[in-house]
């Protein structure tokens, strides 16, 4: 046997053997705390680590939340699992509920946008639906779909204190014939990534001017306010030519009078006395998102439901792509159940019998 003295030799300078191998952080060189906290936790999801057994799970993402952490999933109607409060309660809910159904769901993140306390992220799910989801039956050839999400989250620290997620759920019927809303009246292209060179998921933190992130910021927070606040309708902050992948129900719009004509007027249209309240507005470069409701009085027609006078909630989670100071790319997604429940109509309830008379 070597000597004690010669088998552990000190590490002299410009020996690296014992140190630990130099890496990029989680987002890249440059990426703002929020990213890479949730970039850490992500990976958890989207390889589905130990996805059903509570113990291994959650001593994987314990580190990545607060004690008091809040996951808000949008609207389920009476399964009830929206909202959870704690690691415990987001697992025996939404997380096993969700995996049952689509399991191996896998994500595709196209943009992700943050700072050191705020983050967002724009994604679709690639999964077959294999088992009930809120109690409607998938079609019996359990067939692939694509599912819309979206997620927005505020960071204390190094950990998620809440984490909002919405996903398209009439997008999600429409794709397998469940059509509890009247045909869109624009075609639905998808939920497709910008067309632009700026990482993957835009954008990539070490790329990013923060004059730019500012200038976004602005035209972000003035396009939210005449959109939705002012009920301008004339959406002066988007090009001509943009493309904006609209909820299920309205479909895609290739100009800003498309998206006018058949999103900003008749929202203005059917709600009077319409308030925004807004949760997040998170920008990183060219790409912002803002997760926030509007609350009015629904006295028009919308998406084929007359006016009942009720005082209705719509939860909304938009994002856009913004150069030459306008908005050249969106994308929203609407927790339409939710809103329709405020109008006393039962979309999952609507899915329900689409799937039973075609089964």
């Amino acid at each position: 046997d070597a000597p004690k003295d010669e088998a552990r030799k000190p590490v002299t300078e410009g020996d690296s053997s014992s140190a630990p191998p130099k890496k990029d952080p989680l987002g890249g060189v440059g990426a703002p705390m929020a990213k890479q906290v949730v970039l850490g936790m992500d990976y958890n999801i989207n390889v589905h680590a130990a996805w059903d057994d509570w113990k291994a799970w959650s001593a994987e993402m314990a580190p990545y939340w607060t004690e008091d952490m809040i996951y808000d999933f949008g609207y389920v109607g009476p399964w009830d699992f929206g909202r959870a409060h704690g690691l415990r309660e987001w697992f025996d809910g939404e997380h096993m509920h969700y995996n049952r159904a689509l399991p191996d769901c896998q994500f595709t993140d196209f943009i992700r946008a943050a700072t050191d306390t705020t983050c967002t992220s724009v994604s679709y799910g690639l999964a077959r639906w294999e088992a009930p989801y809120a109690g409607v039956p998938p079609p019996a050839s359990k067939p692939w779909v694509r599912v819309r999400d979206l997620d927005f989250y505020l960071v204390e620290g190094d950990k998620i204190k809440i984490n909002w997620c919405i996903i398209d759920v009439v997008d999600m019927f429409m794709q397998v014939g469940y059509n509890v809303l009247p045909p869109p009246p624009m075609a639905t292209d998808g939920y497709l990534a910008p067309k632009a060179m700026d990482g993957w998921p835009a954008p990539l933190s070490a790329n990013v001017d923060p004059k730019a992130t500012a200038a976004s910021e602005q035209v972000w927070r003035a396009a939210l306010h005449e959109d939705y606040r002012l009920h301008a309708g004339d959406a002066r902050w988007w090009s001509e030519s943009m493309v904006w992948y609209g909820p299920g129900g309205v479909g895609t719009a290739h100009s800003s009078r498309e998206y006018s004509t058949h999103w900003l007027r008749p929202l203005h249209s059917a709600f009077s006395n319409l308030t925004m309240a807004i949760d997040m507005v998170v920008c990183e470069g060219p790409y912002c998102g803002a997760h926030f409701y509007l609350h009015g009085v629904h006295t028009g027609p919308w998406l084929g439901e007359e006016a009942t006078g009720k005082r209705v909630s719509i939860r909304c989670g938009a994002h856009a792509h913004i150069e030459d100071g306008k908005i050249q790319e969106g994308w929203l997604i609407v927790d339409l159940p939710l809103a329709f429940h405020t109008l006393g109509v039962d979309l999952y309830a609507r899915a329900r019998e689409l799937a039973v008379a075609a089964s």
